[in-house]
């Protein structure tokens, strides 16, 4: 007998939701290749949003000769 099976498993608790396979994500659409494609560019676009600004400010922080 290996040691691993000696060990006793820990036991995971339910934290509630969905059971595992649930398909509700995919039948209402919004687990298609489409919108994790969509969602991804709703990233790039609030990270861009976030960076501009700070540019303008550490452009505008440099002291000037």
């Amino acid at each position: 007998m290996n040691d691993l099976a000696k060990i006793p498993r820990l036991r995971v608790e339910n934290q509630g939701g969905a059971p595992k396979g649930n398909r509700n994500a995919l039948k209402a659409g919004m687990d298609t290749a489409g919108m994790r494609a969509w969602w991804a560019r709703v990233r790039d676009l609030r990270q861009r949003v976030r960076i501009v600004p700070a540019q303008r400010d550490a452009k505008l922080a440099t002291p000037r000769n």
